[in-house]
């Protein structure tokens, strides 16, 4: 783990145990400092801003009464996102929510994966920027078509930029099974983006 990386989890550890105290303030810098990624989580899970923004409540609802069964054991980011995981999940059982809503905007402007997967031949002419929107809109609407399994690692992993690893601690399965599901989903998703996406494997 990097000084960084290790201060960062040490700073999370130390906001637990004061919420565990229940200390309100810590509790608040908590959600500061995960709102926004738990927040992409959820959008990138459903593709509904209102949605996303109700299940970001719930898990910090959740996080505040689990607070006292907390324990300082490995990273405070996989707890979280484990309870968001777990949450989704319920939701999804309980609810069959649509997994893709095309009049949703993306929060925080461009689609990473849309512009990794787009063909870097293309210029920024009008027609281009026509272009390149539409592609991202057909791999928002191709991740969504995932299977379950396949979209968690893939958001996870993509989206929020999680090592293999640490993907596979949030959702409790083997790392070789992280990688061939990833695997799986990339080859899925540029199969399904051929069109889109030109002659490239």
């Amino acid at each position: 783990m990097s000084g960084d990386k290790a201060r960062e989890n040490r700073l999370d550890r130390e906001l637990m145990q004061r919420i565990r105290r229940d200390d309100a303030a810590a509790f608040e810098q908590l959600y500061a400092r995960y709102a926004r990624p738990l927040m992409n989580f959820f959008y990138r899970m459903c593709y509904d801003t209102v949605a996303a923004e109700d299940y970001l409540q719930e898990t910090f609802l959740r996080v505040w009464r689990a607070r006292r069964t907390y324990r300082p054991v490995g990273k405070v980011s996989t707890w979280l996102f484990q309870i968001a995981k777990n949450f989704w999940l319920n939701e999804r059982a309980k609810t069959k929510l649509r997994p893709f809503h095309e009049k949703t905007a993306l929060i925080g402007g461009r689609d990473e994966a849309a512009t990794e997967l787009r063909d870097p031949r293309a210029g920024t002419s009008p027609a281009a920027a026509a272009q390149a929107g539409e592609t991202e809109a057909a791999i928002r609407a191709a991740v969504a078509e995932l299977s379950e399994k396949l979209r968690l690692v893939f958001v996870l992993c993509r989206y929020q930029g999680m090592a293999y690893a640490h993907a596979a601690e949030v959702l409790g399965i083997p790392l070789g099974t992280v990688k061939s599901r990833m695997a799986a989903a990339e080859k899925t998703l540029r199969d399904k983006l051929r069109p889109h996406l030109g002659d490239r494997p």
